[in-house]
């Protein structure tokens, strides 16, 4: 989910000069994020995603680089201009992962939804899949876009799909064209019953695409300590009273996955988000608050504790 547009900010979420935090209704308390505290996992990552949609960028606007070169204010327009575009990109893809996930929650709880025609191909994306694994939404699908509390560590985070899936059996092949070629290419654990389910979308990577802070952000949504979730006649409208009391302790999930939503196809790709996951995202907690709590704007340079000498001006001979 996008972290940067209130109209897309889940239940509870609060924006904070320091990325998006949960305000928990009991306590009053600010948790942070799941995905928060993530980005101290990915800042590494970051320069060179950024540096190769800025070299995408200049290449289609090469001819322009090349006249913007022969004048310096031109070019430090250009430069500017250039700077900028890796955020724009990213806020676009971001935008739009945004609306397809809230088509899809809408999807799943019944409610009205405005067409979208760029999200429409990953919205019929999502369609498949639950057609494929034979979900029908009142009965399989018990939470959407559920927001989850840990409060004893603590952290907030957001849940995408709750749905009870049914196997012929224990584990499952992986598709043909995604078989790995430098491991083995063993069947997936797929035990029937309630999965916690993340969803991913991207113009670019391929449906198979996973990472390892996708791994650790489901283990943190799978151990979180309770949800906070209204009905959907509370959420939207149908009764004159909003409580914002709803609560009950997370469940058990058997699975966790990433659904990755593309225009022309989806994944659904097993992953084992388990007690050691969930404990290599505890360890990026303290590193976390310690960042977002930590000010540096007064450290500057000091004055040396020695008096330096005067200097003086040599007088030039007449």
């Amino acid at each position: 989910m996008s972290e940067r547009d209130d109209q897309y900010d889940p239940q509870h979420a609060v924006h904070t000069g320091k990325g998006r935090y949960y305000c928990d209704p009991k306590t009053g308390e600010m948790l942070i994020s799941v995905t928060n505290t993530l980005d101290q996992h990915a800042i590494e990552a970051l320069a060179p995603a950024a540096a190769k949609v800025t070299a995408e960028w200049l290449m289609d606007n090469l001819p322009a680089a090349i006249r913007a070169a022969s004048d310096p204010d031109d070019l430090d327009e250009f430069l500017s201009e250039a700077k900028g575009q890796y955020r724009q990109a990213w806020e676009k893809k971001a935008d739009l992962g945004s609306r397809v996930h809230n088509i899809a929650e809408a999807i799943n709880l019944g409610a009205p939804y405005v067409p979208d025609p760029e999200a429409e191909p990953f919205v019929e994306s999502y369609r498949e899949f639950l057609r494929d694994f034979g979900l029908d939404i009142k009965r399989d699908l018990k939470a959407a876009e559920c927001t989850v509390l840990n409060r004893t560590i603590p952290y907030g985070g957001t849940s995408d799909i709750w749905a009870n899936l049914r196997f012929p059996s224990e584990t499952s092949p992986l598709i043909p064209k995604y078989r790995p070629r430098k491991v083995a290419a063993d069947p997936l654990p797929t035990p029937s019953g309630l999965w916690l389910i993340d969803i991913k979308t991207s113009l670019t990577k391929p449906a198979s695409a996973i990472y390892d802070d996708h791994v650790m952000q489901l283990a943190a949504l799978r151990h979180a300590e309770v949800a906070l979730i209204c009905p959907p006649e509370c959420r939207f409208g149908e009764t004159e009273f909003h409580d914002d009391s709803h609560e009950f302790a997370v469940p058990e999930f058997v699975g966790t996955a990433i659904l990755n939503l593309r225009e022309t196809t989806y994944g659904f790709v097993p992953v084992p988000a388990d007690k050691a996951a969930f404990e290599a995202f505890c360890g990026l907690l303290p590193l976390a608050h310690y960042v977002h709590g930590l000010e540096l704007r007064g450290c500057k340079p000091i004055q040396p504790p020695i008096e330096p000498p005067t200097k003086t001006k040599k007088r030039k001979a007449a």
